[in-house]
C-alpha cells in the first residue's frame, strides 16, 4: 500500500492543492490576497492559490505528525525575524490562516479535533493523501520505472 511517506512532499503537496480547488468548502477568505503569512515576511504571496496549498501543505504535516496543534503549525510555518542591529529571533506564523485552514479542513471532513491532542485526520483525509500518493507513484513508474522494486 501507498503512503504519503513513499512519495516526494512537493509532488504530493502540488496534485492535493489541485483536489483541494475542486472541493467547495475550501474556499480562501476575502482577506487572503491582501495578508502576510508571517511576521518575518514583507509581502503577502505572490502565487494565487497558495490558500489551497498552505491547506495541502496542513494536511502533509498532520498526516506525518498524527496529531498536532495550531501553536506547532505557527513554528513550522514561521521564520527568522529581522530586528535591525539585534539579532534575529524566532516568530511564529499567522495563526489566523492556521485557524481558518483547519476550520475548512474539518468542515470538508478531512480533519477532526481531539481535546487534548489538536487536529488529526480522519479516514476520509486519510484516504484521501493515500490515494493521492498512490497516484503519484503510479505517475512516477511510468517515468522511472527502476522505482518498481520500492
Amino acid at each position: 500500500m501507498t503512503t504519503a511517506y513513499d512519495v516526494p512532499a512537493k509532488e504530493l503537496i502540488d496534485a492535493l492543492t489541485k483536489k483541494l480547488q475542486s472541493e467547495k468548502d475550501v474556499v480562501p477568505p476575502e482577506w487572503s490576497d491582501f495578508v502576510r503569512t508571517s511576521l518575518s515576511r514583507e509581502n503577502p504571496p505572490e502565487k494565487k492559490d497558495w490558500w489551497y496549498t498552505r491547506c495541502a501543505s496542513i494536511l502533509r504535516k498532520i498526516y506525518v505528525n498524527n496529531s498536532i496543534g495550531i501553536e506547532r503549525l505557527r513554528s513550522e510555518y514561521g521564520g527568522k525575524c529581522d530586528r535591525g542591529s539585534k539579532p534575529y529571533k524566532a516568530r511564529g506564523g499567522s495563526g489566523s490562516i492556521i485557524r481558518n485552514a483547519l476550520h475548512q479542513l474539518e468542515k470538508a471532513g478531512f480533519v477532526a479535533k481531539v481535546r487534548g491532542k489538536g487536529r488529526v485526520l480522519t479516514p476520509k483525509g486519510m484516504s484521501l493523501l493515500d490515494n493521492t500518493a498512490y497516484e503519484i507513484k503510479k505517475n512516477l513508474i511510468d517515468y522511472y520505472p527502476e522505482l518498481k522494486k520500492y
